[in-house]
């Protein structure tokens, strides 16, 4: 995944700042403070055009109404105010595969999965951090997303795809006439550069190719990798490096300089791989992976920085009462392959960043210079927003700004930039 661009976040945050108006609304209680990231970069401030370089988050959210086509709406927000800067729908084709009934994998299909606008918390709150595939349905500049288009007769796939304007492009060529397995392309996404849309297929034997289709010429397929896909079911694919390769897996997160990847495997757990100088599979045999070890009780939201990781508690509560629904980070490069987590791996920086509760916490975005991490706070049915620095011990400053509570309740965030 391309490195995220850098920008400076002061802390402490400014108290009271109130958003002004927003036609978005707020159901937020007890505002306090906002994400302290000046906001910045080219066509800030308007309500289409161009993503701002900096200075924003971006959602993405998923409406599927029962009569018109399905639509994915992405959206900038200033995390200083709160207000969308920039916000973009695309038409999803009839063709295109949008719901788990297909059986059919598609990032496209995640993202719409409970992902209405209008939804209220569920009992276990907003999503975590999006998986490096989901920001990945879409080009640099969210011009473009990536679909994977189906058959109804045949149920054959392929993939292309969809502008803002609505207009389908093709990848795929028509089924052959000859005798044999339906084509099965899946698991669209996009280079970041635009310049092609990567996607798996899987045959009657379970083995995996990664491969792309241009999306100039004739866009003809280009072999990327493959392997035995065997017990990796429910994995989807991401893109890391420069020459980009494909990581298919459960649960990929790429570092912001696409050297690493965190990813849970089958039998292993969740681990941490350098990105191989080929397209691979993560999985027992397939990737070169580290796990990591179960004292360490770490789920990875992301990455802070190109060795260090986010850590939550894997189940509902850690089993140290001093991390319960905590976070901390975890410094990769200690880690030796063995099941022992390796002194100083924690060290300071595993200390608890935020105090214990019995709310449930999930880490929603973390900041492009690692400084910082927003969280949705759910206690009951009330649910709240917090910034904090990732620092051990840092006080969470509750979020104020009209319009918070609704860029970050609903969908996946994508990204912060």
């Amino acid at each position: 995944m391309a490195a995220l661009a850098v920008a400076t976040v002061l802390l402490p945050l400014v108290a009271g700042c109130g958003g002004g108006s927003d036609d978005t609304g707020s159901d937020a209680k007890g505002a306090q403070a906002t994400a302290g990231q000046p906001g910045g970069g080219k066509s800030a401030g308007q309500g289409s055009g161009d993503f701002p370089d900096k200075g924003v988050i971006v959602t993405a959210s998923c409406s599927v109404p029962a009569s018109n086509p399905a639509g994915v709406t992405v959206t900038g927000w200033d995390p200083t105010t709160w207000k969308r800067t920039v916000s973009r729908t695309f038409t999803v084709p009839a063709e295109a595969v949008v719901a788990e009934a297909d059986d059919v994998a598609s990032p496209l299909v995640e993202l719409c999965a409970d992902n209405f606008p209008g939804v209220g918390a569920s009992e276990e709150g907003p999503r975590p951090v999006a998986a490096t595939r989901l920001r990945q349905l879409f080009d640099k500049d969210f011009s473009r997303m990536a679909v994977v288009l189906i058959d109804r007769e045949t149920e054959s796939t392929g993939v292309g795809y969809v502008d803002t304007s609505g207009k389908l492009t093709r990848l795929s060529g028509e089924q052959s006439e000859d005798f044999g397995d339906a084509p099965r392309e899946e698991n669209a996404v996009f280079a970041q550069d635009g310049s092609a849309v990567w996607f798996t297929e899987t045959d009657s034997s379970d083995r995996v190719r990664i491969a792309g289709r241009a999306v100039s010429g004739d866009h003809a397929v280009t072999e990327q990798g493959g392997g035995d896909g065997r017990y990796l079911d429910g994995a989807g694919l991401a893109l890391a490096g420069d020459p980009v390769r494909g990581l298919f897996g459960k649960e990929v997160r790429v570092s912001h300089d696409g050297s690493k990847a965190t990813s849970f495997i089958t039998g292993r757990g969740f681990s941490v791989a350098d990105v191989p100088q080929r397209s691979a599979l993560f999985k027992v045999g397939g990737a070169k992976a580290t796990g990591i070890p179960y004292e360490a009780d770490c789920y990875p939201y992301g990455w802070v920085d190109d060795v260090t990781v986010l850590c939550g508690p894997r189940l509902d509560e850690a089993d140290d009462p001093e991390r319960r629904n905590s976070f901390w980070t975890l410094d990769t490069s200690r880690l030796d392959g063995t099941p022992d987590l390796p002194k100083g791996a924690k060290g300071d920086l595993g200390d608890p960043i935020i105090p214990a509760t019995d709310r449930k916490n999930t880490v929603r975005a973390i900041s492009p210079d690692g400084k910082q991490l927003i969280f949705a706070s759910l206690q009951g049915t009330r649910l709240e927003f917090f910034v904090s620095a990732i620092t051990p011990g840092a006080t969470p400053k509750k979020i104020a700004a009209r319009g918070a509570a609704r860029a970050l309740s609903v969908g996946d965030v994508l990204e912060w930039r």
